[in-house]
């Protein structure tokens, strides 16, 4: 009568083992004939002993897998198998963050060439530009034209040799 328990028990306890380790299949197998063996041996016993083992394998196997999921990310040798959220510093976290829309018409810098796309300098704040297509040498003054979510638009305003010949 406590040999039904046992393997059922022993069942939902091989599943847990499958969450932690690859086995391919194989303490899936495992689990499946010791759950089998157990309800075969309850309804050798009752008709209801054996219903209540279906009952305990259908209600258990989804509560030890989610609890056994729940606890992977917490062992030692599991830790490696989950990304980590990236830790950013304040300049890299305002660099990802969408450009402002306030930025239509802004007069700046290209602080990098734009092949057609660079870094141009509007105040004191870097952002990340593209052009329509044209090569604008670094130094050159630009101005935005469109800001579409993270993509800012820029044209040429002034090349950087016409100043200096002025």
């Amino acid at each position: 009568m406590i040999l039904p328990i046992v393997l059922v028990a022993g069942s939902l306890a091989v599943f847990v083992l499958e969450v932690f380790f690859v086995s391919f299949g194989a303490l899936t197998a495992i689990a499946v004939a010791l759950g089998v063996g157990g309800i075969a041996l309850a309804f050798g016993v009752s008709t209801a002993y054996g219903w209540t083992m279906i009952g305990v394998l259908v209600v258990g196997i989804p509560i030890v897998l989610r609890l056994a999921f729940k606890l992977l990310p917490l062992l030692p040798f599991a830790r490696g198998f989950y990304l980590r959220a990236p830790q950013l510093t304040d300049a890299e976290r305002h660099a990802a963050a969408a450009p402002e829309t306030e930025l239509k018409d802004a007069i700046g810098q290209a602080t990098s060439q734009l092949r057609p796309a660079g870094t141009a300098l509007f105040g004191d704040r870097p952002v990340q530009v593209v052009t329509e297509g044209t090569l604008i040498e670094r130094g050159a003054r630009v101005r935005v034209v469109d800001v579409t979510g993270n993509r800012v638009v820029v044209e040429l305003v002034d090349p950087p040799d016409a100043r200096s010949n002025n």
